[in-house]
């Protein structure tokens, strides 16, 4: 029993050698990219001799290999990263909701607007959506407020609600217009 119990102890104390290396690694290179656009060689340098100062640091040798030319030169230049051109065109990107998010949007539109008297404009009635609800109809909070117009107009027009006010300063009531 007493070998069971040293054997764990070395496999923990291995494993958790195994995960400190690890760390150590990922800060080093971590610490490497952060490093290379603060380099600025000057123009007496020529790129064999900056290349060569490169490599007599491994760390940041390493970092530079896994790079193509492109993220290399822009780094070294000093202009934006690659990552970051990568997720705008992404975060631009719009989304339709289908007749189901809609009919559901629609749904919580009107339980939201039946517990408020004085009315919610589209921004409220967002607002307070609660996110289990949002879930479960599949849109994002960000975009929840632009998504509600098609829906709001639709119930409009059904007579299931009716505004007061025009344009900034419309509300949405629930019920027919009376």
């Amino acid at each position: 029993m007493a070998g069971k119990k040293a054997g764990s102890v070395f496999d923990i104390s291995a494993l958790f050698e195994q995960e400190l290396k690890a760390r150590n690694e990922d800060l080093r290179r971590k610490a490497a990219l952060s490093m290379l656009p603060k380099l600025r060689p000057s123009a007496r340098v020529t790129m064999a001799e900056f290349l060569d100062s490169l490599q007599q640091h491994r760390e940041v040798w390493s970092v530079v290999l896994e790079m193509s030319a492109v993220e290399f030169a822009t780094l070294i230049a000093g202009g934006p990263r690659a990552d970051a051109t990568k997720t705008t065109p992404e975060a631009t990107k719009r989304t339709r909701i289908s007749d189901a998010q809609k009919n559901s949007l629609k749904g919580a539109i009107v339980s939201v607007l039946g517990n408020r008297r004085d009315g919610l404009n589209r921004t409220d009635i967002a607002g307070q959506m609660g996110d289990d609800v949002l879930a479960t109809i599949g849109v994002k909070r960000d975009e929840l407020a632009n998504k509600l117009r098609q829906p709001l107009g639709e119930l409009v027009a059904d007579n299931k609600i009716h505004t007061v006010g025009e344009k900034r300063l419309m509300r949405y009531h629930a019920g027919p217009k009376t």
